[in-house]
């Protein structure tokens, strides 16, 4: 009895041995029938159920997977000899949570099979000596089964898990990102799944450098890799803040171009209205107005922020003073000047003015920005001379 719980309690360690060393050295030939050795050994010291359901586990887990590898002959991770230091940088080793699946399911198997057993031998004894145990005969296999199947479940879960992380690798090869579509096109998955599953192993540490592009679309393996990806949004994101900063400014200066295309429109229609009025002192008035106007547009064009302050000048005054101007013209023509015409001619004189006055004021004001800063610099400058002692009559 003492040899047989040695048995049991070196089983776990012995598959784990065989196991790290198929993956680390990833020569998967003689795995399938090394842990069918380690367990067959034990499973002959129990019933032929435990051999039975023991044997099926083994076969399921590692033959499919890992023979198909090598098969392949090829590999995507580069042979190595069992060291820590040798495991490659990016990735993390799955055998201890293959091993540990694997003892959750010889152990669940154990625990129902023994269960089985206890039933089958309770009833064997009732049936024997002519007694009813009742309820008494199922409930060890019922309670074998309650513990053992859940325990046999989560150790293919967690075996299944490391299998995926390896074939995830595969996919990958020697690259260091992949789309997680392509991902889950390798492992029969839906895209949410191998998202979360991914996140599960980069928590787990078994991609060591594991993250996700900004969509959460991509898995990234390598810290330069991303920190490239992360240099590439950069990139991306000052050229969209370039494009809509040229469609902005293209935008502006077309804007502007209409402006000043329109100003000189106004400006071309003041001068025929001043070359057809031949009234030395309404001539004057008109040139003045030409000249205030002209340079309120070539403030405009070394300014175009202030365009937005000469709509109403380019909707309103500028088209009403070229139409006062067309009527002057006209009723200076007329031969007869009577006293309405003479009224009205007067009336437009003084608008002129008036309006003169009025474009002056705009000009001025585009210039207030220009006022203040100088006033500022002054400013500035009055208190460093201070400082140094070269103000007043300290700077005499």
């Amino acid at each position: 009895m003492a040899k047989s719980n040695l048995n049991w309690d070196d089983l776990g360690d012995d598959i784990r041995d065989v196991i790290d060393k198929a993956i680390y050295s990833q020569d998967y030939s003689e795995l399938n029938e090394s842990v069918r050795n380690l367990v067959g050994n034990v499973i002959n010291m129990g019933t032929d159920m435990f051999r039975r359901a023991t044997g099926g586990s083994s076969n399921s887990y590692y033959s499919d997977s890992d023979s198909g590898s090598s098969q392949n002959g090829t590999s995507s991770t580069p042979k190595v000899v069992p060291s820590a230091k040798n495991l490659p940088a990016l990735y993390g080793n799955p055998s201890k949570i293959t091993s540990g699946g694997v003892m959750k399911i010889i152990g669940g198997v154990i625990l129902a099979g023994g269960a089985v057993c206890l039933s089958a031998l309770i009833w064997f004894v009732g049936w024997w000596f002519y007694m009813d145990f009742g309820l008494l005969t199922a409930l060890p296999a019922l309670a074998g089964m309650v513990i053992g199947l859940p325990m046999i479940v989560s150790g293919g879960k967690q075996v299944g898990f490391a299998n995926r992380f390896k074939t995830y690798r595969q996919i990958l090869g020697s690259k260091t990102l992949c789309t997680i579509e392509k991902l889950s096109q390798g492992v029969g998955k839906s895209v949410k799944k191998v998202r979360k599953e991914l996140q599960r192993m980069i928590d787990d540490g078994l991609f060591l450098e594991g993250h996700f592009d900004e969509e959460q679309t991509t898995l990234i393996t390598s810290d330069a890799t991303y920190e490239e990806y992360q240099k590439s949004l950069i990139k991306q994101a000052e050229e969209k803040v370039k494009d809509l900063s040229k469609e902005r400014e293209s935008q502006k200066n077309a804007k502007l171009q209409e402006v000043l295309d329109k100003g000189n429109a106004f400006i071309a229609q003041i001068r025929a209205c001043n070359d057809a009025i031949p009234g030395e002192e309404i001539s004057e008035k008109i040139s003045r107005m030409e000249l205030i106007v002209r340079r309120i547009f070539e403030r405009a064009e070394t300014n175009p922020e202030i365009v937005p302050d000469l709509k109403k000048l380019m909707d309103y005054y500028l088209p009403m003073t070229v139409k006062l101007l067309n009527a002057y013209a006209d009723m200076d023509k007329q031969p007869v000047q009577g006293e309405n015409i003479q009224a009205s001619k007067r009336e437009i004189e003084e608008t002129l003015d008036t309006l003169n006055q009025a474009f002056e004021k705009l000009l001025d004001e585009l210039f207030s920005d220009t006022a203040m800063d100088v006033s500022s610099d002054i400013s500035v400058l009055n208190t460093l001379l201070a400082q140094e002692g070269l103000a007043g009559d300290d700077f005499k």
